[in-house]
C-alpha cells in the first residue's frame, strides 16, 4: 500500500512536470525574463560563495557583465510590472535596488585591492574578494526575490517562493561546510586505516603504531556514559513531563538543565578534576561521570520533547480504561515516544565519544595507559590522541595517523547516528 502510494506521487510529479513543460503559457516574455534572471542570480550567489571559499577574485569584467545583465533585466521587469501590472507602489524597493546594480556594476571596478583597518585601531584588512563575495551573495539572493515578485505578479504567493528560496538556500549553506569537512576527513583519513594502525599503539611519537587502546577508550566511555546518562536523563524527563505540577520547582528545574547544557566542556573538566579526581583518581570512571553530567542536558530535553509528541487523547484513553499512571507511560506513552529518545540518546553520546577537554583532566593519558582491566585504570582515547598528533604536526610526520585518527573518529559517530535513524524508522508511530 505505500509503495503503491509512492509510485502514485512520483508518477504525478513527472505529470505535473511534463505538463509545465508543455504549457506555452509557462514561456511568456515576462517568464522567459524571470527564469534568465533567476538563473543568472543563482549563478552570481555561486561564484560569489566559491569566491570566498577559495580566497579568489574572479575579476572586474566578469562581476560587471553579470551585474550589469540582472540589472538590464530588472530593469524589463520594472517596466513590465508598471505598465501591464499597474504596480507602482510595490515596486518602489525594486527600482531603487535595480538603480544600486548599475551604480554597483561601475563602482566596483575602481575597489583598491584591500581596505586597511589600522587607522580605525583594527589590525586586519578587508579585502576585495571578501567584499565583492558577501555582496554577490546578497545581490544574488534579493534578485531572486524580485524576480519571483514579478513572475507571480506580486501576489502572495511570490511571498512564499522566495521565502521557500532562502530557505533551500540556506540549507544549502549549512550543508555544504560539513560536505567539505566529511570529505576531506574521508579522502585523506581512509588510506592511513591498517591492520597495524587498528590493532597496536601508538609509536615513535605518533609516527609508528596505532590507536587499538585509543579506540577500546573511547567505547568504553560511551558504553558507561549510556548506562549512567540514559536511565538518569530519560527518568528525569519522564518526571518533568508526566508527573511534576507547573510551580516553582518545575521551572528551576528546567532552568538548572538549560544552563547545564550551556556550560563550556572544559569547566566540566575542571569540576571533575577538583571533586572526582581527589575521590577515584584519574581513571575511567572520573571520565565517565564527567561525560555523563556533559550528556544528561541534552538526553533530558530530547526525551521530554519526545514525551510532549505522544497525543494527551492517548493517555486519556488508558485512565479511562482503568490503567494507574505508571502502566499509561510505560505501555501507552513511552513506546511511540521512543524514536525520539533514542535520537536524543544518540546526539548525547556521540558528543560524549568527540569531547576531549573533560577527559583530559580526569581520565584519558597521551601513552602508556593501555587497555584498561577495571574502572579505576587510566585510559587513551581517539580524541586526546588527535589532539595530541595535531600537536606534533611539523616536527614529525604525523598527519597520516591523525587523519586516519579522525576518519576513525568521525565514522564511530555517524555510525551511531546511523544506527539510531534506522532504530528511530523502525519504531515510528504515526498519528
Amino acid at each position: 500500500m505505500k509503495n503503491n502510494y509512492s509510485l502514485e506521487r512520483i508518477t504525478k510529479f513527472f505529470n505535473g512536470l511534463s505538463q509545465t513543460l508543455t504549457d506555452k503559457d509557462n514561456y511568456s516574455l515576462k517568464k522567459v525574463i524571470c527564469y534568465i534572471t533567476i538563473i543568472i542570480s543563482i549563478l552570481l550567489i555561486g561564484i560569489g560563495f566559491t569566491s570566498a571559499v577559495n580566497s579568489y577574485y574572479i575579476g572586474d569584467t566578469t562581476i560587471f557583465s553579470l551585474l550589469l545583465v540582472i540589472a538590464l533585466f530588472l530593469s524589463f521587469q520594472v517596466i513590465y510590472s508598471i505598465v501591464k501590472l499597474k504596480q507602482r507602489i510595490k515596486i518602489i524597493s525594486m527600482l531603487i535596488f535595480t538603480i544600486l546594480l548599475f551604480i554597483l556594476a561601475y563602482l566596483i571596478p575602481t575597489f583598491p585591492p584591500f581596505y586597511d583597518l589600522r587607522t580605525y585601531d583594527v589590525d586586519a584588512s578587508l579585502f576585495k574578494f571578501l567584499i565583492t563575495s558577501i555582496m554577490m551573495i546578497i545581490v544574488g539572493v534579493l534578485s531572486v526575490k524580485y524576480s519571483m515578485k514579478t513572475y507571480y505578479d506580486f501576489t502572495s504567493k511570490s511571498e512564499q517562493s522566495s521565502a521557500y528560496f532562502i530557505l533551500i538556500f540556506s540549507i544549502l549553506l549549512i550543508l555544504y561546510p560539513l560536505a567539505i569537512i566529511v570529505s576531506s576527513i574521508i579522502s585523506n583519513g581512509v588510506s592511513g586505516i591498517t591492520w597495524e594502525f587498528l590493532t597496536e599503539d601508538f609509536s615513535r611519537h605518533g609516527t609508528k603504531g596505532g590507536v587499538f587502546p585509543n579506540i577500546i577508550g573511547t567505547f568504553l566511555l560511551i558504553i558507561g556514559t549510556a548506562v549512567i546518562a540514559l536511565p538518569l536523563g530519560i527518568s528525569c524527563a519522564i518526571y518533568l513531563n508526566e508527573y511534576a505540577k507547573a510551580g516553582i520547582i518545575t521551572r528551576i528545574i528546567r532552568i538548572a538543565v538549560d544552563i547545564l547544557q550551556g556550560i563550556p566542556s572544559i569547566v566540566h573538566g575542571l569540576f571533575g578534576l577538583a571533586l572526582f579526581v581527589p575521590l577515584f583518581g584519574r581513571c575511567l570512571l572520573t571520565g565517565i561521570l564527567i561525560l555523563s553530567f556533559l550528556t544528561l542536558p541534552i538526553i533530558i530535553r530530547a526525551s521530554e520533547e519526545a514525551l510532549r509528541s505522544v497525543p494527551q487523547d492517548l493517555r486519556e484513553g488508558s485512565y479511562a480504561l482503568g490503567g494507574t499512571k505508571w502502566q499509561t507511560i510505560r505501555r501507552v506513552v513511552l513506546p511511540p515516544a521512543i524514536p525520539g529518545i533514542i535520537t536524543g540518546g544518540v546526539l548525547g553520546l556521540g558528543r560524549a565519544a568527540g569531547e576531549t577537554a573533560p577527559i583530559m583532566f580526569t581520565a584519558a593519558f597521551i601513552m602508556g595507559a593501555g587497555v584498561p582491566n577495571n574502572l579505576f585504570d587510566g585510559i587513551q582515547t581517539l580524541p586526546t590522541h588527535l589532539l595530541e598528533l595535531t600537536r606534533k604536526m611539523g616536527a614529525y610526520e604525523v598527519e597520516q595517523n591523525a587523519w586516519a585518527t579522525a576518519f576513525l573518529l568521525l565514522a564511530i559517530v555517524l555510525g551511531m547516528n546511523a544506527v539510531s535513524i534506522i532504530i528511530r524508522e523502525k519504531f515510528r508511530v504515526e498519528f
